[in-house]
């Protein structure tokens, strides 16, 4: 009866798991190879609907169907298997989906990658007995089970950012870079290290080298321009808008000599 009380409720957390972890590893990949993760966002988003998608035609049933005494549950041979179920899984809804041989192919390895997760995560979580007590005796915990999804996706896009915007700003969705640009540059004024800047912000600043260069920036709800010298902040204004402020490049303000 506990095990049959648990086991949806760990699946679905195994494969929200999995789902972040996949988002996390692809935006990594895409800022290694591009600089920063531009369409990590797109990728959230549509990733998101397949994987409820999956859940939804794929898991709730074969789960439902699993017995505590499965042999299955105490091998690893569970994992290849959710691997290339996965696979299966995604190449159903793709195929159907779009018809595309090349498109399937292009997020195959992500769905590989989602069943690697799914399979350790659920096989780890189902033969705790620690976590099956615990989720029998406090039923209310399982809803924080099944907000999983939210909480990750918001510890990423929200949590993160404000505690530490630095560590990953080359990771997130343009939006969420641009307030960190956005909360970032008003902190700093004419006078203030331009590496240390620079540090907070990683490679978008690429301007600006060997403390000096100019940047001037427009974005939805922001606009800068920033000109260094020396390693110094010699120039810096910003505004909700680029008309409010003058934003010409003054050559002559970061070529000077430094002392």
């Amino acid at each position: 009866m506990k095990f049959n009380d648990i086991k949806q409720t760990i699946g679905f957390f195994a494969i929200s798991i999995a789902w972040a972890a996949m988002n996390f590893a692809n935006a990594i990949y895409i800022a290694i190879v591009d600089g920063k993760a531009t369409d990590s966002g797109v990728i959230i988003f549509w990733s998101g609907i397949f994987i409820l998608v999956s859940w939804i035609i794929f898991l709730i049933w074969p789960i439902a169907k699993i017995k505590s005494d499965s042999k299955l549950l105490k091998t690893k041979l569970f994992i290849p298997l959710a691997i290339i179920y996965a696979a299966i899984a995604y190449a159903v809804i793709i195929g159907s989906m779009f018809q595309s041989f090349e498109l399937l192919l292009i997020f195959l390895p992500q769905a590989l990658f989602v069943g690697l997760i799914f399979g350790i995560v659920f096989i780890g979580l189902i033969n705790s007995k620690r976590i099956a007590d615990f989720l029998y005796k406090k039923p209310l915990t399982k809803t924080l089970f099944f907000f999983s999804p939210v909480i990750l996706i918001s510890l990423f896009l929200y949590i993160i950012p404000m505690i530490a915007p630095s560590l990953v700003f080359r990771f997130v969705p343009n939006p969420v870079r641009t307030k960190i640009i956005a909360n970032t540059i008003p902190k700093y004024k004419v006078g203030d290290d331009v590496e240390q800047l620079k540090n907070e912000l990683p490679g978008y600043l690429a301007h600006i080298k060997n403390g000096s260069g100019n940047m001037f920036a427009t974005m939805e709800n922001f606009a800068f321009v920033l000109q260094a010298n020396c390693g110094k902040i010699v120039r810096l204004e910003y505004s909700e808008n680029h008309l409010d402020f003058d934003n010409t490049i003054y050559g002559s303000i970061s070529e000077k000599p430094c002392p």
